[in-house]
């Protein structure tokens, strides 16, 4: 009888030792999968299929299309935004739909600049910023290529984590636009 209380308490601790770790490694073990986007230019990777949005709006010069692929992962959303608004649409070269970009991410209601880098992709400029308001802390990178504007983010609620921010916004790459 005494070995049985000393077993079942032990057994116990290993399988709930065990439970966590199978926890620990499923949270890890994602199954990511490259999604290519030819007619957008680009390929990213997200752990799930992202959902996709189309939309249009007139602009000053012409009309501005706007794709948005984009996963929800518990309370993290990752999402790539490609925004075809050329010089044609908007009068402005890439630098300055770039800045333009940036100012619409910096001047939304008590956001606030925790990081910003000048990054380059394939010899294209751009910008990797990081920002945090009251409930949100966003992860961003912005290109300018060809009169497009991509934008890959990851959003979580402030004070959380998803460990995964990193792979997802290095998995970005260009690749040859399909124009249909």
């Amino acid at each position: 009888m005494h070995t049985l209380r000393l077993i079942f308490p032990v057994h116990f601790a290993v399988c709930a030792g065990l439970l966590c770790i199978s926890f620990a490694l499923g949270a890890q073990t994602e199954k990511w999968k490259t999604y290519k986007y030819p007619e957008e230019g680009f390929r990213i990777s997200f752990p799930v299929e992202p959902k996709v949005e189309r939309s249009q709006k007139e602009a000053e010069k012409g009309s501005i299309k706007m794709v948005s692929y984009c996963a929800q992962i518990s309370a993290s959303y990752l999402c790539v935004a490609v925004i075809d608004q050329g010089a044609q649409a908007t009068g402005l070269e890439p630098a300055g739909l770039l800045e333009r970009a940036k100012l619409g991410l910096l001047t939304a209601p008590k956001t606030k600049k925790l990081h910003e880098e000048q990054i380059e992709l394939d010899g294209h400029t751009g910008v990797e910023l990081e920002t945090e308001n009251d409930t949100d802390h966003i992860f961003t990178r912005i290109y300018v290529v060809n009169g497009t504007l991509y934008q890959s983010m990851v959003t979580l609620p402030v004070g959380d984590r998803y460990p995964s921010t990193g792979r997802f916004l290095d998995s970005f790459r260009l690749i040859p636009r399909l124009r249909y």
